[in-house]
């Protein structure tokens, strides 16, 4: 007879610790996905019975009655009509409050970057205002083999100082724009003097939206990061500016007048690309 390996059964499966400690992961993972199986079903039919989501979802009822004694215990479901039937609560909208507008267009904006990256060989990026900053809400770094800086999704960039910044500001309203500059004038006079007076950035910084204004893109080439230009161009939707969208390459690499000729029209169409897809 052939032997089985050691800690493993009659049958070749696996037993001791270590195998009943998968065993749980797995049951772990098979309750987590019918618990998920079980609010989509609730959500769907609204007031219902344990008979109800059984037939809905095929889960056994014992344990729908678990899985639904376990969502009341936690608030996110409720009993009505003397118990026999449940609805969600309003706590179940806790599970989506740090889901925000921005994270939905970057879901959106993603596939549109990856398309523009086969196109245009540079990293592509999608940022939004926030505050006063411009955050990285979706970026094709991690998928390119040309990476300049440390941009990474979630990282605010200077919205005075960056094109990203620039384009939205060129193209956001007149009263919105006032408003971020007033704060970034309020904020300034309490931080430590940057080698430029506020007013001498600012002048300079309206001179870079009044062109991009102008242009219907801005342009940085050196700065930081050093040795690198950047092009980008306003996402619109509905007549709104809700972010930008650019592209990040070495300065030696193309001439700018080059890269703008080629460059600045795919970006305009993928901007317009993600932005019909909240205009539907």
């Amino acid at each position: 007879m052939i032997g089985c390996a050691p800690g493993a059964g009659e049958n070749g499966t696996a037993k001791g610790p270590e195998a009943r400690a998968r065993r749980e992961r797995t049951d772990i993972m098979a309750i987590d996905g019918r618990l998920l199986t079980v609010i989509e079903a609730i959500n769907t039919l609204g007031i219902c019975t344990v008979v109800d989501l059984h037939r809905a979802t095929g889960i056994s009822r014992p344990a729908v009655h678990r899985i639904v004694d376990n969502l009341c215990s936690f608030g996110y479901v409720e009993r009505v009509d003397g118990h026999s039937s449940v609805r969600l609560t309003s706590q179940i909208l806790a599970l989506s409050a740090g889901y925000k507008p921005e994270d939905r267009m970057a879901e959106q904006a993603m596939p549109v970057l990856r398309q523009l990256q086969s196109r245009i060989r540079w990293p592509q990026t999608f940022s939004t205002p926030v505050a006063d900053m411009m955050v990285i809400q979706a970026t094709t770094r991690h998928h390119n083999p040309f990476v300049f800086d440390q941009g990474r999704t979630g990282l605010r960039l200077p919205i005075l100082s960056t094109a990203t910044g620039c384009v939205y500001l060129a193209h956001c309203g007149a009263e919105e724009r006032e408003a971020i500059i007033a704060r970034l004038q309020a904020h300034h006079d309490r931080v430590e003097a940057f080698d430029l007076t506020f007013d001498e950035m600012l002048t300079a910084a309206r001179d870079r939206i009044a062109i991009a204004a102008e242009k219907g893109f801005a342009l940085r080439s050196g700065g930081v990061p050093e040795r690198t230009s950047t092009i980008a161009v306003p996402v619109i939707v509905f007549g709104t500016a809700v972010g930008a969208l650019c592209t990040t390459f070495p300065t030696t690499a193309v001439p700018l007048e080059e890269a703008c000729n080629r460059y600045v029209p795919e970006l305009q169409a993928a901007a317009a690309s993600i932005a019909a897809l909240f205009e539907k």
